[in-house]
């Protein structure tokens, strides 16, 4: 089952900045060598207009992989993302193929005064 995690409120216009995970199964930091990773963030629904597509070729590092560590890089938010809420997911696909989504949430963007 894929954990919540809300990332706090962002102005619009302010960088993402990189945000790190470790993935864990029963305690134990999931080993993600071979494994490719992608984050999607859609406008306001889960099935909401595609606004970013990120992945392990881009926009995702694998910062440590065999202790489960990985970055969501940092980006601008100017020019996709306008004030709203932004539902994303993280699905991690292995070494056979299996995929499966361990984080899940959103994301408030809020409108900014100095623009």
């Amino acid at each position: 089952m894929a954990e919540t995690y809300n990332i706090p409120t962002i102005i619009k216009g302010d960088t993402f900045r990189a945000l790190q995970f470790t993935v864990t199964l029963n305690s134990v930091a999931l080993d993600l060598t071979g494994y490719t990773i992608e984050c999607k963030f859609r406008k306001n629904a889960k099935t909401g207009k595609l606004i970013k597509s990120i992945d392990t070729t881009s926009g995702i590092t694998l910062t440590t992989p065999a202790s489960g560590v990985f970055t969501i890089d940092a980006f601008d938010l100017s020019a996709d993302f306008v004030a709203g809420t932004y539902y994303y997911d993280i699905e991690f696909t292995d070494t056979s193929s299996v995929i499966t989504t361990y984080i899940k949430g959103f994301m408030k963007v809020e409108q900014d005064v100095t623009y």
